[in-house]
């Protein structure tokens, strides 16, 4: 069994994104740095910044539940 480096800078930055531990934009940026560096490839760039759209779709979806909920309990 041998370690992939790419694989786990790609999972890393999917998974600290999606827990909150960084923000979007500077995994982005990782990924920019390690693409530049040829540790991880343009494909896993784009697994990443897929992910971060998801996930700020999901921000997103989540702050409009949560405002509607608001709206309901207030009227």
């Amino acid at each position: 069994m041998s370690f992939d480096l790419s694989e786990f800078l790609t999972e890393g930055l999917i998974s600290s994104v999606n827990n909150g531990l960084i923000p979007s934009d500077l995994a982005a940026v990782y990924a920019g740095n390690y693409l530049a560096k040829s540790m991880i490839t343009q494909a896993q760039v784009t697994q990443v910044s897929d992910a971060i759209t998801a996930y700020k779709a999901a921000q997103v979806a989540a702050d409009k539940a949560a405002a509607d909920q608001v709206q309901l309990g207030g009227k």
